[in-house]
This record gives C-alpha cells, sequence and structure tokens, in this order.
C-alpha cells in the first residue's frame, strides 16, 4: 500500500509550532503537557522515520519505532542544550520544532522516492497492551512535571549569608555584623556577640526578608592586646545554631 496521505507532515510541523507558541506564552502546565507529550514521544520521530524512509510492517511496530526515534531525539537534544546552555522548556520546544521541521523537509524533498515506505496497516491492538502504554505515558508525564517542580523549586548554593568583620584602619573601637537572606520568605533571627569568649551583645529577632541585608556596627572596647569576636547566628523558632563567624578585633 502506498502513502496516500500529503498532511502528515504540515501537521507536525504545526504541531512543533503550537508547543513553541504554548510554551513561549503560558506556564500553564496541563496545556504545556498535553501538547508536548506526544511532540517528545511520537511526533518528531515519526517525521524522522519519514526523513530516513524507515519501512515498517505495521501501525503497532511504526509507532514503536517513532517513539524510539523520538526519544533518540530528546538524548540528543540533551547534549545540544547543555552546550548551548539552554536547557529550558522553551529551549526543548525549540529543539523539537527543528528536529521536525528539518525531518519534514528532508521528507517532502523526496516524498516521490521509490524507496519510501508505504503507510502501515494498521494492527490489532489488545486491551492490555493499550493499557501498558498508557501507563507508560502517565509515567512519564507524571516524571516530567515532578522534575519541572523540583527544578523551579531547587535553589542551587543559595543560603543565608552571615559575617563578622573588624572596624577599618583609623576607625577602632567597633566590629561590623552582617546578615544576608536568601530565604524564601521573612525570617527572624537573633545574634549573639561575644568577647574572648564572654557574652558581649545579644540582638533578638532581626526580621530579614529574602534578598536583604541586614547590617549592624557594634562599638567595643578598644584594648591593646588584640580580641577574638565571635558571632552566632540562630533561628528564634528552635534556637539551634544557624551560622557562626568570627574575627579580631584591633588592639588600639
Amino acid at each position: 500500500m502506498r502513502i496516500c496521505n500529503k498532511n502528515d507532515l504540515p501537521a507536525a510541523c504545526l504541531w512543533a509550532g503550537a508547543v513553541v507558541a504554548v510554551v513561549a506564552t503560558t506556564d500553564n502546565l496541563l496545556l504545556r503537557t498535553v501538547l508536548s507529550v506526544p511532540m517528545v514521544f511520537l511526533v518528531s520521530g515519526h517525521t524522522v522515520l519519514r526523513a530516513f524512509g524507515v519501512r515498517t510492517t505495521s501501525a503497532l511496530q511504526h509507532l514503536v519505532y517513532a517513539v524510539g526515534a523520538s526519544l533518540s531525539a530528546g538524548i540528543a537534544g540533551g547534549f545540544v542544550l547543555n552546550a548551548a546552555d539552554f536547557l529550558t522548556p522553551l529551549g526543548w520546544s525549540l529543539w523539537f520544532w527543528a528536529v521536525t521541521a528539518a525531518a519534514a523537509l528532508v521528507a517532502a524533498v523526496h516524498r516521490d522516492r521509490p524507496d519510501l515506505p508505504a503507510w502501515p496497516a494498521l494492527a490489532r491492538v489488545r486491551f492490555w497492551q493499550g493499557t501498558m502504554v498508557m501507563l507508560a505515558l502517565l509515567v512519564a508525564t507524571g516524571a516530567y512535571a515532578l522534575a519541572v517542580r523540583d527544578e523551579a523549586a531547587h535553589r542551587e548554593f543559595k543560603y543565608t549569608e552571615f559575617w563578622l568583620l573588624p572596624s577599618p584602619p583609623g576607625n577602632t573601637g567597633r566590629i561590623t555584623v552582617g546578615i544576608r537572606s536568601a530565604e524564601t520568605q521573612a525570617q527572624r533571627f537573633d545574634v549573639e556577640v561575644t568577647l574572648d569568649g564572654q557574652p558581649f551583645a545579644v540582638l533578638r529577632s532581626v526580621a530579614v526578608a529574602p534578598g536583604d541585608t541586614w547590617t549592624r556596627e557594634i562599638p567595643v572596647p578598644a584594648l591593646a592586646t588584640r580580641q577574638k569576636a565571635e558571632a552566632r547566628l540562630y533561628r528564634p523558632e528552635d534556637n539551634r545554631l544557624y551560622r557562626s563567624v568570627s574575627t579580631l578585633v584591633p588592639r588600639n
């Protein structure tokens, strides 16, 4: 049976373009998933098979080949996008659009070659086979959704900074303690300062908003010998030590 359907390649390109448009204009996870899953697991692989003229004997075989080709395109895309530092939803949608468009163009140019495979005849798919395919798609979709959520919530190398600095030259008798918050919501901290191991200053319920910086200069006695100042940062809700820093107070 020869290929009679001339609309599959334009339809694949339109689908890929729709995925790019949706990803670029909306954050709706359901809409993105509905359009992206067929693109990632089937449409791109189908156009690749058409471009290479892969012969299949049944619809089920064609489906398996298309899924495999799609996954191969996705793996290659991972390397390319990682090298380009573009591992984002938009980057992935543009990659699959490029693969689909390029494969469709090659298939369209060679549409009339004699070795182009015919559309496979429909094969009977048993209920359990269809159920397993649907379960596999649901698992893959769920894993993708969890990965997107975890990526959005992951804050690599972000933490609340805490420092203690001595006074600059010519301005002895002061130390500066500071907090820069990288938390997701406003936090309160307790700050305790000691000099040579003895309690010296306590600051309770210091409120710091996300991304803000709090500093405080604390006068200290200027002695003829150096003193070791240490500051500890606590969370009031559990009174557990969160950060600890120290410095030397210049002698007078």
